[in-house]
């Protein structure tokens, strides 16, 4: 089959009893489309547009790999019951394509660009993909709070993880909370706050915690120690957290 092909075998799939989508209504209301064209689309009737095949492809939230790109960090999750017989009447299973599976990596692995190498899994994080938060992110690392990491206490504390995606890796508005990383091939990669402020010649990033008296700002130039690449600086926007509350 070719890719239109693919796409439309791929959300009849999705549609029925139990599934993501009950029927072919609920599943046009949600992704925002006219019930009758995505009809005439699933029936093979009449086919879409670019700009209609790319709506419908960001509302369920399929992103495009080329061969040359690194792919994305998450992985897609298959749920197998170990016993059927002993759930109780009626109950429903979880929905495979609800969820991903995100990899753990170390702060340095994560913060880097392209894809993670598999030796460098620590772990899987399994991740409801309809969070808010969420929704429609796709490269997604999840991270550990280092031992040593108080800086960002109380808001976050050394053994909490957090989820991280790598494709935003804008600093504004400022005060967002990132993923980011020292100048230098062994520059360290911490969880920070960032702001940046427009120099002449350059833009100044200024790394800090959230108990400033004790751990003081850093800053940097993103020309003069990142050679203008913010991906050097930046490595994702910190996008959830879990958290031990009993430490709150």
């Amino acid at each position: 089959m070719g890719f239109t092909d693919d796409v439309r075998q791929a959300l009849l799939k999705r549609i029925g009893p139990g599934k993501r989508y009950p029927n072919n209504k609920r599943m046009a209301d949600e992704l925002g489309v006219d019930p009758s064209q995505l009809n005439r689309f699933l029936k093979r009737e009449r086919g879409l547009n670019s700009d209609s095949l790319g709506h419908i492809l960001d509302r369920v939230g399929v992103t495009l790999t080329f061969c040359d790109e690194p792919a994305d960090a998450t992985r897609e999750v298959c749920f197998r019951p170990p016993d059927t017989g002993r759930a109780g009447a009626g109950g429903l299973e979880p929905r495979a394509d609800d969820y991903l599976a995100v990899p753990l990596a170390a702060p340095s692995v994560a913060a880097s660009s392209g894809l993670i190498p598999e030796e460098s899994v620590e772990g899987w994080v399994l991740v409801w993909r309809h969070q808010e938060s969420i929704r429609f992110r796709s490269n997604l690392v999840a991270v550990e709070v280092g031992p040593g990491e108080q800086p960002m206490a109380p808001t976050l504390h050394p053994g909490d993880l957090v989820l991280v995606d790598r494709d935003d890796r804008d600093p504004s508005p400022a005060g967002k909370i990132m993923l980011v990383r020292e100048p230098g091939e062994d520059g360290a990669a911490r969880i920070r706050r960032v702001s940046t402020r427009r120099l002449d010649d350059d833009v100044e990033l200024i790394y800090y915690s959230d108990d400033s008296r004790e751990h003081p700002p850093a800053t940097f130039r993103l020309g003069r120690d990142f050679g203008g690449d913010i991906s050097g600086a930046i490595g994702g926007n910190v996008v959830w957290a879990w958290s031990d509350m009993t430490r709150k």
